[in-house]
């Protein structure tokens, strides 16, 4: 009689631990989901920023090309003037990509994945 009772609390043990287990994996899946769909909408509206910021930019370096070009009498130095604003801007960026553009990325997307997880933490 002991022995079907202590069988029959491990067998409910098993069950109680495999559906935890279940449990638990669910709540990875839809948080993987949740994080996922975080770092794909960041990654998407950075995207749409940077496709406006640089249909906003080519307007006015060409609008600046041609004003330029129009004080110097020759819409080619206009050009040039501007093509050298560009690069010295591309020399900038380049030294300074790391502090500019890596560090912020790592940044953006250490706070979408890991916020979530700290505040849980906490609350725990």
């Amino acid at each position: 009689m002991e022995n079907t009772r202590i069988a029959d609390n491990i067998s409910e043990v098993i069950e109680v631990s495999k559906k935890y287990m279940e449990a638990n994996l669910q709540l990875f899946k839809l948080s993987l989901l949740e994080r996922l769909s975080q770092v794909v909408s960041l990654i998407i509206s950075a995207a749409l920023v940077m496709l406006a910021g640089a249909l906003f930019l080519l307007f006015l370096s060409l609008a600046a090309a041609v004003y330029i070009g129009g004080l110097l009498h020759s819409q080619t130095l206009g050009f040039l003037v501007i093509a050298l604003v560009f690069f010295v801007l591309l020399i900038f960026l380049w030294f300074k990509r790391k502090t500019l553009v890596i560090n912020r990325v790592i940044r953006n997307l250490n706070d979408v994945v890991f916020t979530e997880a700290e505040a849980n933490e906490e609350q725990e």
